[in-house]
């Protein structure tokens, strides 16, 4: 398929707007079919149709043409999206677009729920702070102090620096597990407790310390679980509970809600995940008991809310729930350049910051970004794991009303010449068992991770270079120690991350699992784990990722070698065990998709689903 065609832009004239509808409190309420668009019939009818037909990359050169939100949506396979722009302090529009589930054809509207993935930690954050300004938690004292029944283990770096509430929540406490699986239906759900110790149900680590408090930024959701406990035990109440009384009744969030799973009520309002390969999420949503981190059920309009009530506290000092000088602490960089107090900090000029933070659960994505001081930003939700379609069209609002010092410059794109080519080529450390290599291929230069993902590379300036996906530079610099050349992103705020050029003959371990030497594999990952037992989780999901591609792509031998090593790798994980008994039941193997559930009723003995598929299998085998 020629990709120009892929990306025609679609005229607005070839739409037709399907219905308008005015909220009582003056906000433009929009619900569109995906094959209909707004004449423009009124300012801001016209101001969407733009919107809708400018939706482009982060990075563009010169000559690039924007796209239309329904081809993007095609193109990624969003079904359903949900947008509410701010502007002046207020909801200016909200716009629905696509259907909650494919199988109910069920239209997307101002009442569907999305779940907020990792947005649901600064929404967390302001009930903690409130709880701060009611003396009942503090940002400083041990978070020890105020947990019950279950405390943070203390270790030597504890001993040196207690974890506090504010490291918490700008991720500097030290604390382990970056995010979390959550659990699709028929999975038993683990209580936080369990979670917090790495109990089963839980399918993810225990949360500890395994770094010095306030020495270094590192994302945890882990940490924001302990934080979720704290609230709880303080206030004397379930976490829903406490955070509807703190945040979402004083904001009028009424549609949203951190309840897992959701009650009935609310369930039917509730859109089905969609998975980047764009098949639906088994059992369409997966409940998660780490509330905080990432339990949040809202719209668009909600989320909008909240921002506003930040904006309008910075402003004047009249949040419905936060002071002026606590919302400003919340803004303030600590330890990080980029990090707040539960939000990400974009300072892009001493009078232009903007805050915010994205949020992703399993077949769900959203973004929510806003400038501190101008009264505009958007909150857009999708069901669906496509990030970069929420980035095309952030880019169209931020472009349409004029963001200060958001959209970069167009740039020209510099031949990267065989001496050049040479220069920056190799292998790139990314994680412990993650590389990228950079190369030429065809006519093109590469940016390609190990699981499949690649970008091209161009250079902009004499040792500068962008990719399409990110506005973010990056530079190929001798390291004046070692002298072997090093790949430096610029992270913004003076911050930079290195990654390192891999040796010749240095190996990442799930390199042995791409050329299908599973032996070598299996036998390197025992003293792998050993070493990095925070990796676990990421490697499985490695895994079961590239199996998923082999079976896509019909190899499924493969695919099936892959399912039994991770079965191996992870033997306690009910997930690996679920995946390979249902790959072998898609296989019809029968008998041996029966004693893979088998093994995972003995670590979820209550799993309805697993139940079924028992009695199910074990009958087709009597028969």
């Amino acid at each position: 398929m020629n990709p120009k065609n892929i990306f025609k832009k679609v005229p607005s004239s070839c739409l037709k707007l399907s219905r308008v509808i005015t909220s009582t409190t003056g906000v433009l309420v929009v619900a569109f079919s995906l094959n209909s668009f707004a004449e423009g019939k009124n300012p801001i009818e016209r101001e969407i149709i733009t919107v809708e037909n400018g939706l482009r990359g982060s990075v563009q050169f010169a000559g690039d043409e924007n796209w239309n939100i329904k081809e993007r949506m095609e193109f990624y396979g969003v079904p359903g999206v949900s947008i509410a722009v701010i502007k002046d302090y207020k909801i200016h529009w909200v716009k629905s677009y696509g259907v909650t589930d494919r199988e109910t054809n069920q239209a997307v509207d101002q009442n569907t729920l999305f779940q907020a993935g990792s947005i649901s930690k600064p929404v967390a954050a302001y009930g903690a702070l409130k709880l701060v300004e009611q003396n009942k938690l503090s940002l400083d004292k041990p978070a020890n102090q105020f947990l019950k029944d279950w405390k943070i283990p203390d270790n030597e770096f504890t001993k040196e620096q207690p974890v506090a509430l504010k490291h918490i929540l700008n991720h500097s406490a030290g604390l382990t597990v970056h995010g979390f699986w959550g659990y699709s239906e028929g999975l038993a759900v683990p209580t936080v407790t369990q979670v917090l110790n790495g109990e089963k149900p839980a399918n993810s680590s225990a949360v500890v310390v395994d770094m010095l408090p306030q020495t270094k930024m590192r994302y945890s959701g882990g940490g924001y679980t302990v934080m979720q406990k704290m609230v709880s035990d303080v206030s004397g109440s379930d976490y829903p509970t406490v955070m509807n009384n703190l945040v979402l009744k004083p904001l009028a969030m009424s549609k949203s809600t951190y309840e897992q799973p959701l009650p009935a009520e609310k369930l039917k309002h509730a859109a089905a995940g969609y998975l980047p390969n764009k098949k639906p999420v088994p059992g369409k949503r997966h409940v998660y008991p780490e509330m905080a981190a990432a339990g949040l059920w809202t719209t668009a309009s909600d989320l909008a809310k909240f921002a506003i009530d930040i904006q309008t506290a910075i402003k004047s000092d009249k949040s419905k729930v936060l002071s002026q000088s606590m919302t400003e602490k919340m803004l303030t960089p600590w330890v990080s350049k980029n990090t707040g107090l539960g939000l990400f900090i974009d300072t892009k000029s001493d009078s232009d910051i903007y805050f915010g933070h994205g949020g992703w659960d399993e077949g769900f994505s959203a973004d929510m970004v806003a400038h501190k001081t101008g009264g505009y930003g958007v909150v857009i939700m999708t069901n669906s794991n496509h990030p970069a379609f929420i980035e095309e069209l952030k880019n169209s609002v931020a472009s349409y009303y004029q963001w200060a010092n958001y959209i970069a410059s167009q740039y020209q794109s510099i031949a990267i010449d065989e001496i050049e080519l040479n220069r920056i080529s190799g292998r790139y450390y990314f994680d412990p068992d993650m590389l990228f290599t950079i190369s030429k291929i065809g006519d093109k230069v590469m940016m390609k991770y190990l699981d499949g993902t690649d970008m091209e590379v161009f250079r902009i300036e004499d040792n500068v270079y962008v990719r399409r996906e990110h506005d973010r530079k990056f530079s190929f610099i001798e390291n004046s120690k070692t002298r072997k050349i090093e790949l430096v992103f610029d992270m913004g705020n003076g911050e930079t991350v290195t990654r390192r050029r891999l040796e010749e003959g240095e190996k990442m371990l799930f390199e042995y699992v791409i050329q299908g030497d599973l032996d070598k594999a299996e036998d390197t990952y025992a003293d792998f784990f050993a070493n990095t037992p925070n990796m676990k989780e990421q490697v499985e999901w490695n895994i079961s990722n590239f199996a998923d591609k082999l079976s896509e792509q019909g190899k499924n031998k493969q695919a099936l070698k892959l399912r039994l090593l991770s079965s191996r790798l992870f033997e306690a994980s009910a997930m690996s065990w679920m995946k390979l008994a249902k790959f072998y039941e898609s296989l019809n193997k029968t008998k041996s998709a029966l004693e893979s559930y088998k093994k995972v009723l003995i670590m979820e003995s209550e799993n309805k689903k697993v139940l079924e598929a028992i009695a199910r299998l074990t009958n087709k085998v009597s028969s």
